[in-house]
């Protein structure tokens, strides 16, 4: 990843394979697929995938899936497409208010965790 980009980012990634579904909410179609996360962090994450559905700017739903744990977790978060490239897309995530940032911190930890088991 080019410096720049990093230089653009608002806060640290880690490295983390999640399971997601998007939900494309663009004004000409619905549509879903899955991927799995490269990076994520509380600012965004980086989907690596080629011929995706998405285009720059629009917004979508992302659906975290971790079941490595005893019980598995979900976590639904609004997400824009702010970068396309031949190797995937970077989104940055919705402002969340406090509470939110918390709950979706604890979910990164707790899947940080279960992905090293």
């Amino acid at each position: 990843m080019s410096e720049m980009v990093q230089d653009q980012r608002k806060a640290y990634r880690h490295t983390l394979a999640l399971n997601t579904e998007v939900h494309c909410h663009g004004s000409s179609q619905q549509a879903m697929f899955r991927c799995r996360t490269e990076n994520i962090g509380m600012g965004g994450t980086f989907l690596p995938a080629s011929g995706m559905l998405l285009e720059k700017a629009i917004d979508v739903e992302l659906v975290f899936h971790v079941s490595a744990t005893p019980t598995a977790m979900e976590y639904r978060i609004q997400a824009q497409v702010v970068r396309i490239s031949d190797v995937g897309a970077g989104l940055s995530f919705s402002l969340l208010d406090r509470e939110h940032q918390r709950q979706f911190r604890r979910f990164l930890l707790e899947a940080k965790v279960a992905a090293r088991h």
